[in-house]
């Protein structure tokens, strides 16, 4: 392999995401949707030749790549607790369009906030964007340094590819949120990461 290739995955789903509820740093668990979106990301996955995986700590994150890790033939996951989701503080348990309401987006709009994390930066208890972004990537330069040379996997949350795919495209908009097993590349060559 050429260059360092890292593919990032959100986990699959739970309850809260089948109810539009914000869940940040809420533990919740995969539901039954969700360890079968994790067996089929793991199959989907199982000639990408990864080497090692990395998971948030977080239940919905950990449980998805053990399912993953097992199709893979890993048996070692490294977890790294600052990959979790960003911290919403009390609006986490909130479903979207109540979050919409207070935050004073007309509800017919409430799918602005899985694609503008800015949006939500002024709501109190809620962790900045920018620091959010800033752990994310520290986080994921570590991993990059640590597995040099090998294809890995990370294993995290929505907020945590976003986090990931901002910093390496710098374009804002445009993009539409992440799916629950679904995953982007990133690839670097030389000194410059890119995604997709």
């Amino acid at each position: 392999m050429t260059g360092q290739e890292i593919l990032v995955a959100r986990h699959g789903e739970t309850e809260w995401n089948r109810r539009l509820r914000w869940q940040g740093l809420s533990d919740i668990p995969l539901n039954e949707t969700g360890l079968l979106q994790a067996r089929e990301l793991g199959h989907l996955l199982k000639n990408e030749n990864i080497r090692a995986v990395y998971s948030s700590d977080l239940k919905r994150a950990r449980k998805t790549a053990e399912i993953v890790s097992e199709i893979l033939g890993i048996s070692d996951i490294k977890t790294e607790p600052r990959l979790r989701e960003r911290f919403l503080g009390k609006f986490e348990g909130w479903n979207s369009i109540d979050v919409a309401r207070y935050a004073g987006i007309p509800e017919e709009n409430y799918e602005v906030l899985e694609t503008d994390e800015l949006i939500i930066d002024g709501l109190e208890d809620v962790e900045p964007w920018e620091n959010f972004r800033l752990r994310i990537w520290q986080a994921f330069l570590d991993i990059a340094s640590e597995s040099l040379g090998e294809k890995v996997l990370i294993v995290g949350h929505g907020g945590v590819m976003r986090a990931i795919y901002l910093t390496i495209n710098t374009d804002y908009s445009g993009f539409p949120p992440f799916q629950n097993c679904e995953f982007i590349r990133a690839r670097k060559t030389g000194s410059k990461w890119a995604s997709d």
